[in-house]
C-alpha cells in the first residue's frame, strides 16, 4: 500500500490506495466510477495508477480543505458524493475512536497539565498509558515508510500513523523523563532554546508554542517534540498528546526556524477541534493492539471553549438565482444532510448548521452555495446567457492612468512594478505604526509581513539595488497603498476581516535631484492631468522627506500629497549614497477632483514689455504667493515666474533674493511706458505690503 502527502502553497497532494479507501468505504462502486465522481465534485484526482491488484489515487486537496487531506477524510467526502449521484454507499468510523479511556489499573498516575492561553492551545488532550516499547507491524510501517516516514518504534510510529488515517497529528512523550511530572503549555521567551527530535538546537522568538516541564523546555509545540523527552526501547510509560494549535503561530514559528514538518502543514490550516478526543481514544486502541498498553491515569481533556458552526440561512431564491435552475427543496437539504450538515426549513428558507470539520471553510450563504452546486455537478447546471438589462457602463480612469504612464514615460521616467508587501523594518521607516497597518496572518517571509502604506520606500530600494548602475535613475509607480478599513458598525463573524482602504497613488524618486526638479515634474504631471495644483510648505513631519526640504501639493482645500527630499534616516536605512527627490500623490483624490476648465483667447498682435524685479523677502515667503501677488497687482501681467532665488548672508539673516521676471502685454497695443511705470509701482505696492520686502536697485 502507498500513501506519499506533500505541501504546496496552494494545494495539498495525497496519494491513496483504493483497498485502503474501501476500508472506510462500503460501496460496489467501481475504482474508477468513484474517481470520476470525485473528479467532477470534489477533490481533484490527477491521475489514477494501477499497481498490482490496486489502484492509486493522486488527490489535490485545496488548502482551505483541511478536513478532506487524509485516508477518512477523502472516504468522507467520497460517500457523500456517490450518494448524491444515487450510489450505494457506507461510511465506516475507524476502529477505536469510542475506545473507553477509563484507566486499566487501580492505581493512577497523575500529571499536572496546564494551558496558559486557551488562544494558544483551544484543545489540549492527554492520557498516560504503560507500553512494550518494539518494532510495529509490517502493515503500519509499510505504510508509514510508503507515506516518507520513517519507522521507529511502535508508540512513535502509532502517532504519525493517526496523523495520516484522521488527519490529527500526536506526539508521545517518555512520562518519566518529564521532571516533576508538569507540562506547562505557554508561548516561548526570545532568546530560549531548544534541542529538537533532529539533534538541532533552535533559538527560539517570542510567539513560539513551547512545553515545559517543572525545569526545561520539552516540546516545540505543533512542528517537533523536545530529544529530553523522546521515547527510547527502555520507554515504560508514555503520554499520548492530542491537540490544536493557533494557526497563525504555527506559521510564523516554521518561518521563522526554517522547519516544516507534516505536522506543521496540518496545524497551520486548522483543525477539528471536535477530532481530537476520537483521534486519541483511536491511539489508544492500536497501542493496546500493538503495545500491550494499560491506561494509568485520568484523562486530561483542557478544552474551556467548545468549538461552535455558524447557523446559516440561504433564502432559496437566491440559491436559484446563483445556480441558474430550479432545484427540488428535498434534494438540496439532502445534498447537505450527505455533507454532514444539520438543516431545518421554515418557507423559503434555509437553515444550515456545519459539522465540525467545516467550522473553518463554511461562513456565509454563498459558501452553502457552492456546496450544493458542486455536489449536483458544475457540469450539470445549465448553460445560458445572462438576461436583463445591461449595466450602465462605470466610469474606469484605466484608460487615463495608461496614457498618463505613456507621457511619463515621454518625459524620461521609467516605470516600476513593485511588491505590495514589505518587511516590518521597511515599515518602521515609513513612520507608520504596526497597529496602523495591515499584518498578514500568515506571511511567507519576514520581508513579506505588512501591506505597504506608501509605494516610496519600494521607489528607494529599487534604486538602492541598482544605484552603481546608474547615477541619474528617475522612476516612478502607479499602484495601490493599504490601510486598515474604518471601523464598521456592523459585527462580523470571527472568519471574515474587513476590505482594507485601498487608494491608487503615483510616486516618483529621482536619484541626484533637487527640490526645484520634482517640483518641477509634478508641475508637469498636473498639466498632464488638467488640474491646477498649489504648493504649500508643510506643516507635518513626514518620514522619508526633510520638513525643511518638503511641501504639500493641493487642489482646492484637499492635501493630493507631498514631495521633497530624502531624510538622512532613510538614506542609511537603504544605503543610498546621493541624493534622492521624493514625491507621492494619491491619484484617486486627483482624478476626483474636477479638471481646469481651459479658456482660449487669440495671440495679442502686438509685442509685449518684458522686465525684471528683485526683491529681497524673508526666506519662509512662499515663491507661489508672491506670483500670485503679482499677478493679482496688474492685470497687463500676462506671464510671472520666479527665474532667481538664491540666499546671502549680506542680504541679512533669513532673508532671500527673488528675481521675478514679468511679461506684459494687451490685446489693444503694445504696453507704453506710462502703463508699464503704473503697473510696476502697483507690483512693488503690493509686495512692499503683502511681504514687507525690499526692492533691490
Amino acid at each position: 500500500m502507498l500513501l506519499d502527502i506533500c505541501n504546496l502553497s496552494q494545494f495539498m497532494n495525497i496519494k491513496i490506495p483504493v483497498s485502503w479507501l474501501r476500508d472506510y468505504l462500503k460501496t460496489d462502486a467501481a475504482a474508477k466510477t468513484i474517481a470520476n465522481h470525485l473528479n467532477a465534485c470534489g477533490p481533484s484526482i490527477e491521475r489514477m495508477e494501477k499497481v498490482a491488484e490496486d489502484y492509486i489515487f493522486n488527490i489535490e486537496v485545496t488548502s482551505n480543505r483541511p478536513d478532506a487531506f487524509s485516508v477518512f477524510g477523502i472516504a468522507r467526502e467520497a460517500n457523500a458524493i456517490l450518494k448524491s449521484k444515487g450510489q450505494k454507499s457506507i461510511i465506516i468510523s475507524p476502529k477505536g475512536i469510542t475506545t473507553s479511556l477509563e484507566p486499566d489499573t487501580p492505581y493512577k498516575v497523575k500529571l499536572d497539565a496546564q494551558v496558559t492561553n486557551p488562544k494558544l492551545c483551544p484543545h489540549f488532550a492527554a492520557i498516560i498509558l504503560e507500553v512494550k516499547v518494539h518494532e510495529s507491524p509490517a502493515l503500519i510501517k509499510n505504510r508509514l515508510k510508503a507515506s516518507g516516514i520513517r519507522p521507529i518504534n511502535n508508540i512513535v510510529d502509532i502517532t504519525n500513523y493517526i496523523m495520516l488515517e484522521l488527519g490529527q497529528p500526536m506526539h508521545a512523550f517518555d512520562f518519566d523523563k518529564i521532571q516533576g511530572s508538569k507540562m506547562l503549555l505557554r508561548e516561548a521567551r526570545n532568546g530560549e532554546k531548544l534541542t529538537t527530535l533532529d539533534g538541532i538546537r533552535r533559538n527560539l522568538t517570542q510567539g513560539t508554542i513551547v512545553i515545559q516541564d517543572q525545569k526545561r523546555l520539552i516540546d516545540l509545540c505543533g512542528i517537533m517534540g523536545g530529544e529530553n523527552s523522546q521515547i527510547t526501547r527502555r520507554t515504560k510509560r508514555v503520554v499520548f498528546f492530542a491537540q490544536a494549535y493557533n494557526p497563525v503561530n504555527i506559521r510564523k514559528t516554521t518561518q521563522s526556524l526554517s522547519i516544516r514538518t507534516d505536522a506543521a502543514i496540518r496545524f497551520e490550516k486548522g483543525l477539528d477541534l471536535e477530532n481530537i478526543l476520537p483521534a486519541l481514544s483511536r491511539a489508544v486502541c492500536l497501542a493496546k493492539e500493538i503495545a500491550n498498553a494499560k491506561i494509568v491515569s485520568e484523562l486530561i481533556d483542557i478544552y474551556p471553549n467548545k468549538q461552535k458552526t455558524l447557523q446559516i440561512k440561504l433564502s432559496f431564491e437566491k440559491l436559484y438565482k446563483y445556480l441558474g435552475i430550479t432545484l427540488d427543496k428535498d434534494k438540496v437539504v439532502l445534498i447537505l444532510k450527505y455533507l454532514g450538515f444539520t438543516t431545518s426549513l421554515t418557507e423559503n428558507i434555509l437553515t444550515a448548521q456545519a459539522p465540525t470539520w467545516r467550522a473553518n471553510d463554511i461562513e456565509t450563504d454563498v459558501d452553502l452555495i457552492e456546496e450544493i452546486a458542486r455536489l449536483y455537478g458544475y457540469h450539470n447546471l445549465p448553460s445560458a446567457l445572462p438576461a436583463g438589462e445591461i449595466p450602465n457602463r462605470q466610469n474606469s480612469i484605466l484608460k487615463d492612468v495608461i496614457n498618463l504612464k505613456k507621457a511619463l514615460k515621454n518625459l524620461g521616467l521609467t516605470e516600476t512594478i513593485t511588491y505590495s508587501i514589505i518587511s516590518k523594518n521597511t515599515l518602521k521607516i515609513t513612520g507608520f505604526q504596526e497597529k496602523n497597518a495591515i499584518e498578514l496572518e500568515n506571511p511567507l517571509t519576514e520581508e513579506w509581513q505588512f501591506m505597504r502604506p506608501t509605494i516610496l520606500t519600494s521607489l528607494l530600494d529599487v534604486i538602492a539595488k541598482n544605484k552603481y548602475l546608474d547615477d541619474k535613475i528617475k522612476i516612478f509607480e502607479i499602484a495601490k497603498t493599504y490601510l486598515p478599513a474604518k471601523t464598521s458598525a456592523n459585527k462580523r463573524n470571527k472568519h471574515q476581516s474587513e476590505i482594507p482602504r485601498q487608494n491608487l497613488k503615483i510616486a516618483f524618486a529621482l536619484q541626484n535631484s533637487s527640490f526645484l526638479e520634482i517640483k518641477g515634474l509634478i508641475e508637469n504631471l498636473f498639466e498632464i492631468l488638467n488640474r491646477n495644483p498649489k504648493f504649500e510648505k508643510s506643516k507635518e513631519d513626514f518620514a522619508l522627506v526633510e520638513k525643511s526640504q518638503s511641501a504639500i501639493v493641493k487642489i482646492g482645500d484637499g492635501i493630493m500629497g507631498t514631495f521633497g527630499l530624502i531624510t538622512p534616516e532613510a538614506t542609511q536605512h537603504f544605503g543610498l549614497e546621493a541624493n534622492v527627490a521624493l514625491a507621492e500623490l494619491n491619484l484617486t483624490d486627483i482624478y476626483s477632483s474636477p479638471q481646469v476648465v481651459k479658456s482660449y483667447h487669440p495671440i495679442p498682435k502686438f509685442p509685449p514689455q518684458i522686465e525684471d524685479i528683485s526683491a529681497i523677502f524673508a526666506t519662509a515667503a512662499p515663491v507661489a504667493e508672491i506670483i500670485d501677488t503679482v499677478k493679482k497687482a496688474s492685470t497687463m501681467a500676462k506671464k510671472v515666474e520666479a527665474i532667481d532665488i538664491f540666499e546671502d548672508p549680506k542680504l541679512g539673516e533669513n532673508k532671500k533674493s527673488v528675481t521675478i521676471h514679468i511679461v506684459y502685454q494687451k490685446h489693444t497695443g503694445t504696453p507704453t511706458q506710462q502703463e508699464v511705470a503704473l503697473a510696476r509701482k502697483n507690483i512693488i505696492a503690493s509686495l512692499e505690503k503683502e511681504f514687507r520686502a525690499k526692492i533691490r536697485k
